[in-house]
């Protein structure tokens, strides 16, 4: 008997420690999208920039602290009290790899990190991560937008 108590109880506690996920965001959006850019220089990078617009200030104990997208996580940027901006960074690769027909002499190369994300997400999904007090709230938004990509120009060469 003691073993079937334990055992629920173990199953109770690892049941309340998961993630929550609810579609029903109890703010609304005035808009939500994503674009991705580049820049106009070798070495310069690239990333993609989300946005999203509230059509109210959100209430003074809730904070909007994560984003969840595209299998990237990135922290929020308030520029006013209804806009808010996620911006990831992709560094350029310029690493050498040593390519040969006998793998013994690849020995230098540094293998890819490989990452898993935390939500199984599509493309145009995203999720909101929310602090209320200790509480974290996670809501999902679906049907995200893509602007058109934003190409930076080089600068001019110089004479």
């Amino acid at each position: 008997m003691k073993l079937v108590f334990s055992c629920l109880i173990i199953v109770m506690l690892s049941c309340s420690s998961s993630k929550k996920i609810s579609t029903q965001l109890p703010y609304e959006i005035e808009s939500v999208y994503f674009q991705k850019w580049i820049g106009g220089q070798e070495q310069t990078g690239s990333g993609i920039n989300f946005y999203i617009q509230f059509k109210n200030p959100l209430p003074e104990n809730q904070t909007l602290a994560k984003l969840y997208f595209q299998n990237k996580e990135g922290f929020f940027d308030k520029e006013d009290e209804t806009h808010f901006t996620v911006r990831f960074y992709s560094k350029p690769q310029n690493q050498d790899l040593i390519m040969d027909g006998d793998s013994t002499n690849e020995y230098g190369n540094k293998a890819p990190e490989i990452t898993q994300p935390k939500f199984e997400l599509q493309p145009n999904e995203a999720i909101l991560e929310f602090h209320n007090g200790n509480e974290i709230q996670h809501y999902k938004i679906v049907d995200i937008k893509e602007k058109e990509l934003l190409a930076y120009p080089s600068s001019r060469p110089r004479n």
